[in-house]
């Protein structure tokens, strides 16, 4: 009988050993299995933005071959034109910059004359005795 008992107490010690073992395993694996789930959302997001991001690296490079081929051929153009203006050594410049300067300072001295004058105007006016203005009103 006594052996039954031994038996029993360690059986009855040995599932509760089981049992204090098992729900912090148990836990500790719920843990480990909800963050593996974020993982891959955001596995998966990020696997979505980098085939986004080589969509748009193929455009961008089929862009950059075209503009690379319309260089070239403006290039060619320019090299096989006739009429070339060097426009660093244009001899042209100094003569344009003293007209537009010219033309400049003739408009200044237009609207100067333009605004004297107006001013000039006012002053006649306001000086003249004006009886004609009661007449109508002004």
């Amino acid at each position: 009988m006594e052996k039954e008992e031994s038996v029993s107490n360690q059986v009855s010690t040995s599932s509760s050993n089981k049992c204090e073992s098992y729900f912090p395993l148990l836990d500790a694996f719920l843990e480990t299995h909800e963050e593996a789930k974020r993982l891959a959302l955001s596995n998966n997001r990020l696997k979505t933005e980098k085939n986004w991001l080589k969509e748009k690296i193929k455009v961008l490079e089929n862009d950059l071959h075209k503009s690379n081929a319309d260089f070239e051929n403006l290039e060619l153009i320019y090299q096989n034109s006739s009429c070339r203006f060097d426009f660093i050594f244009c001899k042209n410049c100094e003569s344009h910059k003293k007209k537009v300067l010219a033309s400049q300072d003739c408009f200044w001295k237009t609207v100067d004359t333009i605004a004297k004058g107006n001013s000039n105007l006012e002053n006649v006016l306001a000086s003249q005795d004006c009886f004609w203005k009661i007449w109508f009103g002004f």
